[in-house]
């Protein structure tokens, strides 16, 4: 089912058309007019920070819209915070742990979504013993503001 869903994801993305360390070379070549398939394994990773990787499919996180899949080592945290614009999360594989606001922590598995309203605090884990990925979009650039504890 994993496979499934991970090329169902990426047939959606692709023919639908945070950190500084992300790079604006996408997996995918963004065309309005073609459609674009890509598998699995031709999925490109960059280190994004300790604990995170991340595969940017279409578009630039530092400039505009975009999608793009982040990967968890297991056992990761993040701190509190809040994007700008609203946040699209479906996750891939794994399991996460998610607190939005002051409701209480749910963990969430694959084929999961989440929608978090741009200036919502949250926070998110990648439950230990494997790591996680979930695809992400926002359409306009990805900024992540620390939210005080």
């Amino acid at each position: 089912m994993l496979k499934t869903l991970s090329a169902g994801l990426l047939l959606l993305i692709t023919v639908s058309s945070n950190t500084d360390a992300q790079s604006p070379t996408s997996t995918g070549t963004e065309s309005k007019s073609a459609p674009q398939i890509v598998p699995a394994d031709s999925v490109k990773w960059v280190p994004a920070r300790p604990g995170q990787d991340v595969s940017v499919l279409w578009g630039d996180p530092r400039t505009g819209a975009y999608g793009r899949f982040n990967r968890f080592a297991g056992g990761f945290e993040d701190r509190p915070h809040y994007h700008t614009r609203d946040l699209r999360v479906v996750i891939v594989s794994g399991t996460m742990i998610v607190r939005v606001g002051e409701a209480e922590s749910q963990e969430v598995g694959p084929g999961s979504y989440q929608f978090i309203p741009g200036g919502t605090a949250h926070t998110h884990s990648c439950k230990a013993g494997s790591a996680c990925v979930v695809f992400v979009q926002q359409d306009g650039p990805n900024d992540s503001v620390t939210v005080s504890k």
